[in-house]
């Protein structure tokens, strides 16, 4: 294990004294003891979570049966996760369904003609050895003795919340050239919703892909939430290692953002659902509109999502083994269904117990599987554009920590593979052939009615595609379109395509070129970053920085200017001299009719 990771293991960890509300159907968080001390920050960590159901197993002929069987018998605690195949004798596809029932429910099942097996409770057993790890290091359990360092970083434990803040902390102070951290959110409960990013010039964009890879959005599904940490300590510690080019090469040409813990407070309770008793992967908007969003955490998410310009992502979950990819709300393929099959294989070749697993090459549809409505990769999907899929990756929930390892080895090669996958298909970058400055605009593959768009600050776009010939059309407004036929694409290659686009004369939107352009350094910054913005009109300009919502936070500059360059300093304080919190924001120019901006992302 790196010293990284290993120095944090011994933190203590406390327990909340309350009871959570987790709906009728749900588990109860008992009482925790009172000998059990909270650590110096006062968070909220764990509690010992009381069972009072169990697992069954019980097989149908079709999903038709299985909808038959909840209406007869509903069972509160039903999810998709509960669904898997067998193949019989006859070669008859086979549903096994294995839920978990409380004795009232099992009851109900049998008097409506439901047999079953009760499992062994794997999930309690697990749960329940973390449980017992995290008290013996809260009440001074000796400390693990720290291997040689290796160059292969593994957890082989499951670590608090605290103990998670502090590997990403000290991640971004061990490898700060290409590591810093950020805060996207807080949970129900009040916990910092953390994450790393990782690229080669941390503090600073750049035109190259944006790949999120996140995890545990279930509190009780925890295996990626580990994997992801010792991928953010795997590319950082072999960084510009000899024999590790393609880690450099990753971190060189992808922005890479991990959020490894969704669920802060169903993680420490031990529960599928946030702190309010809901589920966070059925609490997203979905396409047809039916979804109201309620959670802190999902609409946290959903605001960074929306601030960034995410090209492929995916969502770690356990309790079944496979890739899935959208619609979940819908039979209905997507405009990227063929792509989004390439993406998945892309994961799972590359575990041999996924690939091999139950589901064909170990991937489904996530409507093939069992419909369901207001899931995150929906969401990503439909209002972001990126491509998102959700990777299981355990049929069990909370596997003996033993096991960690192996499940790093089997997912290394995967992940690594799904970032590097960000840039195959069509990509490049969009300017204006007058000044070369980027443009912001709208890339159209003939037959795919998903476009993309271009990212305004650096020009770049990124369009997944399975192998064949397309026709790609490149529009942006003011600006002549170009068409492409004939564009021969092979998946596991890039096929880099920049465009320049002339100004079009005709249109009453002719726009002028380099009347306006903003850019900030430091970014990200902490403390206070110096807005530039150059204005080759004479005239009027503001200069402003505004939210996500685009209310305007602070007035830079306004006044006639010549055809100058210009900069002002943003100390992070709004109007009235009040401290604004972390997030992303805009420095916006406006020189007469032109307009443009900058995005910022404060960091405390």
């Amino acid at each position: 294990m790196h010293p990284t990771l290993h120095r944090i293991v011994t933190v203590a960890c406390a327990i909340l004294v309350c009871n959570i509300a987790l709906g009728p159907a749900g588990p109860v968080a008992s009482h925790a003891a009172d000998s059990v001390p909270s650590d110096d920050k006062g968070s909220t960590h764990w509690k010992e979570r009381i069972w009072v159901d169990f697992p069954i197993r019980i097989e149908l002929d079709s999903v038709l049966a299985l909808d038959q069987l909840l209406l007869a018998a509903p069972i509160a605690s039903f999810n998709r996760e509960q669904v898997g195949f067998r193949t019989g004798k006859n070669g008859a596809r086979i549903l096994v369904f294995q839920p978990r029932v409380t004795e009232q429910e099992a009851e109900i099942l049998l008097a409506e003609g439901y047999g079953f097996i009760r499992l062994p409770d794997l999930e309690k057993s697990g749960r329940r050895a973390v449980e017992a790890e995290w008290a013996r290091r809260s009440s001074g359990g000796t400390e693990r003795e720290a291997p040689e360092k290796s160059t292969q970083v593994i957890l082989d434990y499951y670590p608090t919340y605290t103990e998670m803040v502090e590997i990403m902390d000290q991640l971004a102070l061990d490898y700060p050239a290409i590591c810093r951290t950020f805060i996207w959110g807080t949970s129900v409960e009040g916990l910092l919703l953390n994450g790393l990013v990782i690229s080669a010039d941390v503090q600073n964009s750049a035109p190259e892909p944006e790949v999120r890879l996140s995890s545990t959005m279930h509190g009780d599904e925890p295996i990626g939430t580990i994997l992801l940490l010792n991928l953010a300590d795997y590319l950082t510690v072999n960084y510009g290692q000899t024999g590790f080019e393609e880690i450099t090469d990753l971190v060189d040409n992808t922005e890479i953002h991990i959020m490894p813990l969704h669920n802060p407070d169903g993680y420490g309770a031990g529960t599928r659902s946030n702190a309010s008793g809901v589920d966070l992967n059925r609490n997203f908007p979905e396409p047809a509109g039916s979804h109201l969003i309620t959670e802190i955490e999902n609409i946290a998410f959903m605001d960074y999502g929306n601030a960034h310009h995410f090209v492929i992502s995916e969502n770690a979950h356990s309790g079944a083994l496979v890739v899935n990819y959208p619609w979940d709300y819908t039979y209905d393929l997507t405009p990227d269904d063929l792509a989004f099959i390439q993406l998945s294989l892309e994961y799972s070749t590359y575990n041999l117990p996924m690939y091999n697993g139950s589901f064909p090459q170990g991937i489904t549809n996530g409507a093939d599987w069992y419909i369901a409505t207001g899931t995150g990769q929906d969401w990503a999907y439909h209002v972001t554009g990126c491509m998102d899929v959700t990777v299981e990756l355990s049929n069990q929930k909370w596997p003996n920590a033993s096991q960690l390892p192996d499940l790093w080895d089997n997912n290394r090669e995967s992940l690594l593979h799904f970032i590097r996958a960000s840039r195959y298909g069509v990509n490049g970058v969009v300017t204006e052939s007058v000044t070369g400055q980027p443009l912001a605009a709208t890339i159209t593959v003939t037959g795919n009615d998903k476009s993309v768009i271009t990212d305004p600050e650096h020009g770049d776009y990124y369009k997944l595609l399975d192998e064949g010939v397309y026709d790609v059309t490149v529009t942006a407004e003011g600006y002549v379109p170009r068409i492409f036929t004939d564009v021969n694409v092979s998946w596991g290659a890039a096929t880099v395509m920049d465009v320049a686009l002339d100004p079009d004369s005709s249109s009453t939107d002719f726009p002028r070129p380099l009347v306006a352009s903003v850019e900030a350094w430091p970014n990200p910054f902490n403390g206070g970053t110096s807005v530039h913005f150059t204005n080759s009109d004479p005239g009027l300009v503001t200069v402003g920085i505004y939210d996500l919502q685009g209310r305007l936070v602070r007035l830079l500059a306004s006044g006639e200017m010549q055809v100058d360059q210009y900069v002002e300093h943003w100390d992070g304080r709004d109007d009235k001299g009040v401290a604004v919190g972390s997030g992303v924001y805009f420095a916006r120019m406006v020189a007469g009719a032109r307009e443009a901006s900058a995005k910022l992302v404060l960091i405390k």
